[in-house]
C-alpha cells in the first residue's frame, strides 16, 4: 500500500546503521559496543558493488584498523601482507606507500626507492590513495586516541564493573587543502572535486562527478569509511581507487588514456588563451569533424564555433562496458561559507573565523535508552541520503513533530560514528501546510523574509524617476520609462508583441513577435525584460539577488529573487505600457531552420530596446486560437470569452485576427523546428508535473491533476532555446567568461540498467548517444500498444539524468560546454531575469560584448563568476527539492481528505528491502520501504536476482491479515510488476 506522508515514518527495529530499535534500545553497554562492531563490517548487498582482489584487501586493511587493539607494528605488518607483490625488504614507510597507492605503476616502486628523486617524485607519491607520511600521522593519531580512551576506560573501570571499551577510528583524518589544491591544480589523474550525491537508503552508493568533467563515468563510492563524513551535496575532494577490471595490461591502458585526456584539455585551454590560434584551420588540417561539418546541425543551429563532434558518451571511441568504472574515497569535505551555496576559500585556511560553517537540517527526534537508563537522541533528516545526527547529551525532547538542527562542519572527529548535530529545536507539528512548508524552506536554505531596507531604498532610486502616482481622474498609473532611459535603444514600440505565459503569472519577463520577410523567410524577436538596467553591480539589491539566486514556486506561494517593485511593475512586460527590454533579433525559414540561402553571418542582431506589448495571453488562449485556425476573429463581440477572454485582447490598434495570424505563424514555424530538433538528436524526458486548485482559504487543495503540457507551451519554448543558445555563441565569440549552461551525459551505469530492463521485455535501448536514446523511445512508441510502458520507460530514464549546471567558458575545455539533452555544442540563460540571476550576469556580458572590450568593460573577474555559477547551481537543487517538497505535502493534504482506495501502480525499481512505484493518474512514484510493514501486514520477505542480475523480491502476506477481503498471499515484486495500490496520508 503507497502511503504518502510529509513526514517519514519511524522505522522498526533492527536497523543497527542508524542505532535504532523501534520499541526500545540495547540494555548494556557491552551490546552497544557489540552493534557498534557489527555496524563496522556490515555491507548492504543493495550499495556494494563486486569489487576486485586489491579492494578487497583494501577493506580487510580497513577492518584492521579500526580494531582497538591495534599499534603502529601491527599497521605496519598489514599493510605489507595486504599487497603480496610487495618486497618484505622494503622499509615501512616504502611498503605502505605502494600498498596504498594501487595503481599498478612499477615506476612508482622504483621511484619510492632512489632517495636522490624524492624532490622530482613528491607530486607522484602525494597521488597515493594514503601516503606514508599520512599513514604515519593516522597511527600516532590514533595511538593517541586509543591511549587517552584506555585512560577513561580504566577510569570507569575503577567506578563500575561494566565492561569498558577504546575508542575506534571509524574514519580516516583528512588530508590538508593546501596539498590537494597544489595536486588539483597540476591535474593530478589520481584526484577529482566535485559535489557528491548521496543514493537515500542505509549503506547505499554515493557519486560524485568531477567538476572538470575529466572522467566521462561518476566516481563510485560504495562504503561509509570512504564517504569519510560528508553529507549529501557537500563539495570534496576523492581519491581514484583502481577501477575494477585491474590486470597490468588494463590498468597501463588506462593510465595512459587518463594522460592523454590531461594533455588534451591542457592544450585545448591553451588554444582559447591563444588569441592567434586558429581553431578552424587546425581541425580542417587535421580532419576532425566539427558541429559545423554536420549538415543538419549547420542547417538547424548554424554553428559559428569551431568545436570538434564528439560523442560525450563515448568520447575516446569505447564503449560503456570499456570505459573503466572508478571507485574513490573521500579525502576532505570542504565547508560550505556562511552565504547560501558558495563554497569556503581554496587557497586562504590559515585565518580563523568566529563562526565554523554550519548546515540546518529538518527532521524528526528518535531516542533509545542505554543500560543505565540514560537517553540517547538521535536526529533522523527528512531526507534518506543522510544518516542520522547524535544530539547533545543534554537536549530534552519536546514531543514528536518536526525539529530543526545544525550540522558544524569540523565537528565530526574521525571516532564518532554519527555526525553530532546542536542547537536542535522544535518548529511545529507534522501533517499542517504552514509548519510542513517552514520545514521545508529551513531544510532547503530559502530565504521567504522580507527584502531589508537597503534592498528596497536601491530599488526605489532605481525606479523612482518613471513612476506615476495618478492621472487627472486620481487613477494610479504605474510606472514608465522617462525620455532619457530611451537613449542608445532601438524602438520596438510600434511592433506587434504579445506575451504568452500561464494564467496566473504576474513577472511577464519574455515577449514574442514575428514578421513575414519579402524573401519567404521569417524575423523573430525575442525581447527580455532588462532587469541588470535597474540593478548596478555591487548595489545591495545585486548582493541580494546574488544570494537569492533564483526565485522559488511553490504551490501555495513564490518566493522571489527581487523585490515586487521590479519583478511585476518595472521590469515586468505588462501589456499596453512602454516597457525597457533586451532583445534578441533574428531571421530564420519556415521549415525551422536557421541557416540562410547565401550563408550571411549578420542575420542576428542583439540589443537593448524598448517595447510596448499589445496582448497579454496565456497558454490556454494561446492554443485555443492556435485551434481554432477557421475562426472568423473580425468582430470582438462574437467571440466567446471563454475562447479569448476580454482581459487577454488586443490593445494599442491591434486586431485579434492580426494576433492569431501571427500565433499561428509562430505555431508552424516552431513546430517545423521541433520535428528537426529531434531528428537531429535532442532528447525530451519531461516528468509530470503536479497542479493544484486551492480553496479560498489558499491552504486546502480541493483539485489535483497532472499539469497539461500543449503546443502553445512548447511554441514559447522552442524560440526561447534558440534565443539562449545565439547568446551563447555571441558570449563565446568575444569573452572566456561566459556563462554556460551545461548538461553533462547520463550515469553509464543507471543506463545499463535500464539497457537491461528493455530487454526482459524484448526491446532494445540504444544508449550510445541522446539522439539514438530519443530514436529508441520513438521506436518503442510505434512498436509498443501499451502507452504505459512507455510513460515507464521514459520515468526510468530520468533517473540516470545528471542536473544541467552553469560553468564558466574559459574554465572548461570546449567539449565541456555541450549541452547533452538539446544535443548542440553550447547554451546558456538569456531569457528569464526577474527569476534567475544567471541570467542577469548573461545580459550583463551581453552588452559588454556590445559596447567593445569585455576585458575592460566588464568589472567581475572569473573567480568571482565561478562562485556566482557555483552559488546559482545549489540554490536552484535547493529551489527544485522545495517545489518537489511542497508537491509532495499538497498531495498528501489532498489524499488525507480525499483517499484513493484503488489506483494502477507499477513497480519501476526494486532494491534489496525496498521498492519503487510509479502511479501514473498522479504523475508520480513513491517508495515503499518493507521493514516499515514487517509483523503488521508481511510475514516475510525474500530478496533474489535473475540470471541477469535484475532484482526481485517475493513477499509473504501475514497470516492474520492473509486473505480477508480475497488479497493476495504471495507476491513477487519485479520490475513492471502491475499493482493495485492505496493512496491516503496517515495523520501523524
Amino acid at each position: 500500500m503507497v502511503q504518502d506522508k510529509p513526514i517519514q515514518k519511524q522505522r522498526k527495529q533492527g536497523n543497527s546503521r542508524r542505532g535504532n530499535n523501534g520499541n526500545g534500545g540495547p540494555k548494556e553497554r557491552g551490546e552497544v559496543k557489540k552493534q557498534k562492531d557489527d555496524d563496522d563490517n556490515h555491507r548492504d548487498d543493495e550499495g556494494e558493488k563486486k569489487l576486485n582482489s586489491k579492494n578487497n584487501a583494501r577493506s580487510k586493511q580497513q577492518q584492521q584498523q579500526q580494531s582497538k587493539n591495534n599499534n603502529s607494528n601491527n599497521f605496519s605488518k598489514q599493510g605489507s601482507s595486504s599487497n603480496n607483490k610487495s618486497s618484505s625488504k622494503k622499509s615501512s614507510s616504502s611498503t605502505n606507500n605502494n600498498n596504498n597507492n594501487n595503481n599498478g605503476r612499477s615506476s612508482n616502486q622504483q621511484q619510492s626507492k632512489d632517495k636522490n628523486n624524492k624532490n622530482n617524485n613528491s607530486s607522484h607519491q602525494s597521488s597515493s590513495s594514503y601516503s606514508a607520511t599520512n599513514n604515519s600521522k593516522s597511527r600516532q593519531q590514533q595511538s593517541k586516541n586509543n591511549n587517552s580512551s584506555s585512560q577513561h576506560s580504566s577510569s570507569n573501570n575503577n567506578k563500575s564493573s561494566k565492561k569498558s571499551y577504546t575508542k575506534t577510528n571509524h574514519y580516516p583524518p583528512y588530508k590538508k587543502l593546501s596539498d590537494l589544491m597544489d595536486r588539483y591544480l597540476k591535474q593530478d589523474p589520481n584526484l577529482i572535486r566535485g559535489k557528491i550525491r548521496m543514493c537515500p537508503g542505509k549503506d547505499s552508493a554515493a557519486f560524485v562527478a568531477c567538476d572538470r568533467g575529466s572522467l566521462h563515468r561518476d566516481v563510485v563510492i560504495t562504503t561509509m569509511r570512504d564517504k569519510n563524513r560528508s553529507l549529501n551535496r557537500d563539495l570534496v575532494f576523492c581519491e581514484l581507487l583502481p577501477p575494477e577490471e585491474e590486470d597490468d595490461e588494463d590498468n597501463n591502458k588506462t593510465t595512459t588514456t587518463t594522460i592523454i585526456q590531461q594533455t588534451r584539455k591542457a592544450m585545448e585551454n591553451l588554444k582559447i588563451a591563444d588569441d592567434d590560434y586558429n581553431e578552424e584551420e587546425d581541425n580542417n588540417e587535421l580532419g576532425v569533424v566539427t558541429w559545423q561539418d554536420d549538415s543538419l546541425q549547420a542547417s538547424l543551429w548554424d554553428p559559428q564555433i569551431a568545436i570538434p563532434m564528439t560523442n560525450p558518451m563515448d568520447d575516446d571511441g569505447d564503449s560503456f562496458d570499456d570505459l573503466p568504472q572508478y571507485n574513490g574515497c573521500v579525502v576532505l569535505v570542504v565547508p560550505p561559507k556562511e552565504s547560501a551555496g558558495t563554497q569556503a576559500s581554496e587557497l586562504g585556511g590559515g585565518s580563523s573565523e568566529k563562526r565554523k560553517p554550519r548546515r540546518t537540517i529538518v527532521g524528526t527526534i528518535h531516542s533509545i535508552k542505554t543500560y543505565n537508563s540514560k537517553t540517547i537522541s538521535y536526529f533522523r533528516p527528512n531526507t534518506r541520503s543522510m544518516t542520522d545526527f547524535l544530539c547533545p547529551m543534554d537536549f530534552e525532547s519536546s514531543g514528536d513533530g518536526l525539529y530543526k538542527a545544525e550540522y558544524v562542519y569540523g565537528n565530526w572527529k574521525e571516532f564518532h560514528k554519527n555526525p553530532p548535530c546542536v542547537k536542535v529545536k522544535k518548529l511545529g507539528d507534522t501533517c499542517n501546510i504552514h509548519d510542513e512548508t517552514l520545514a521545508l524552506l529551513t531544510e532547503n536554505g530559502i530565504d521567504q523574509r522580507d527584502f531589508g531596507k537597503d534592498v528596497l531604498k536601491d530599488v526605489q532610486d532605481a525606479v523612482q524617476s518613471g513612476l506615476m502616482v495618478a492621472d487627472s481622474d486620481g487613477e494610479e498609473l504605474g510606472w514608465k520609462p522617462t525620455p532619457d532611459m530611451y537613449q542608445g535603444r532601438r524602438d520596438y514600440r510600434q511592433q506587434r508583441i504579445f506575451t504568452i505565459d500561464p494564467t496566473t503569472a504576474k513577472d511577464l519577463d519574455d515577449a514574442l513577435h514575428i514578421q513575414e520577410l519579402p524573401d519567404g523567410r521569417v524575423e523573430i524577436g525575442v525581447h527580455i525584460a532588462d532587469v541588470s538596467y535597474f540593478m548596478q553591480p555591487g548595489s545591495e539589491v545585486d548582493k541580494e539577488a546574488t544570494r537569492r539566486a533564483t526565485t522559488v514556486y511553490l504551490v501555495d506561494r513564490v518566493i522571489p529573487m527581487l523585490p515586487r517593485p521590479l519583478c511585476e511593475v518595472a521590469c515586468s512586460l505588462n501589456e499596453n505600457v512602454e516597457r525597457l527590454a533586451f532583445s534578441c533579433v533574428w531571421k530564420m525559414n519556415l521549415d525551422g531552420s536557421l541557416q540562410s540561402p547565401n550563408n550571411s553571418k549578420d542575420e542576428v542582431w542583439y540589443g537593448r530596446t524598448v517595447i510596448k506589448s499589445c496582448a497579454r495571453l496565456d497558454y490556454s488562449t494561446a492554443q485555443n486560437i492556435i485551434d481554432s485556425k477557421d475562426h472568423d476573429l473580425t468582430n470582438n463581440d462574437s467571440v466567446d470569452e471563454s475562447m479569448w477572454p476580454m482581459s487577454r485582447r488586443p490593445t494599442g490598434g491591434h486586431t485579434m485576427n492580426e494576433v492569431a495570424a501571427d500565433v499561428r505563424l509562430m505555431h508552424k514555424v516552431a513546430m517545423a523546428r521541433r520535428k528537426l530538433r529531434f531528428d537531429n538528436g535532442a532528447l525530451a524526458l519531461n516528468g509530470v508535473k503536479l497542479s493544484f486548485r486551492l480553496d479560498s482559504d489558499g491552504e486546502t487543495p480541493m483539485m489535483c491533476a497532472p499539469y497539461p503540457i500543449r503546443d502553445s507551451n512548447r511554441l514559447v519554448e522552442e524560440y526561447m532555446l534558440l534565443a539562449n543558445y545565439l547568446v551563447a555563441q555571441r558570449l563565446l565569440q568575444h569573452t572566456k567568461l561566459a556563462v554556460i549552461r551545461m548538461h553533462p551525459p547520463p550515469l553509464t551505469m543507471g543506463l545499463k540498467n535500464i539497457v537491461e530492463i528493455g530487454k526482459e521485455i524484448g526491446f532494445h535501448i540504444d544508449t550510445k548517444d541522446s539522439k539514438s536514446l530519443q530514436e529508441s523511445l520513438n521506436r518503442l512508441g510505434r512498436e509498443c500498444n501499451d502507452e504505459l510502458v512507455i510513460k515507464l520507460i521514459t520515468e526510468l530514464l530520468m533517473t540516470p539524468m545528471r542536473p544541467a549546471e552553469y560553468i564558466v567558458s574559459g574554465d572548461h575545455d570546449r567539449s565541456g560546454w555541450r549541452h547533452f539533452a538539446l544535443n548542440i555544442p553550447y547554451y546558456t540563460h538569456f531569457t528569464s531575469p526577474i527569476r534567475r540571476y544567471a541570467d542577469v550576469m548573461v545580459h550583463r556580458l551581453l552588452q559588454a560584448t556590445i559596447d567593445g572590450n569585455v576585458d575592460e568593460l566588464f568589472k567581475q573577474k572569473e573567480r568571482e563568476m565561478q562562485d556566482n555559477c557555483a552559488n546559482c547551481n545549489d540554490r536552484k537543487a535547493a529551489a527544485k527539492t522545495a517545489q518537489d517538497r511542497s508537491d509532495r505535502i499538497f498531495l498528501a493534504m489532498y489524499v488525507r481528505k480525499n483517499p484513493i482506495r484503488s489506483k494502477l501502480g507499477v513497480v519501476i525499481s526494486v532494491g534489496e528491502k525496498t521498492f519503487k512505484v510509479f502511479v501514473e493518474e498522479l504523475g508520480c512514484s513513491a517508495m515503499l520501504f518493507l521493514d516499515e510493514h514487517k509483523g503488521k501486514l508481511l510475514e516475510s520477505t525474500e530478496p533474489y536476482k535473475t540470471e541477469k542480475g535484475q532484482r526481485g523480491i517475493k513477499l509473504k502476506r501475514n497470516k492474520d491479515n492473509n486473505n480477508k477481503n480475497g488479497d493476495w498471499s504471495e507476491i513477487d515484486i519485479k520490475v513492471f510488476t502491475k499493482l493495485t495500490v492505496s493512496v491516503i496520508c496517515k495523520e501523524k
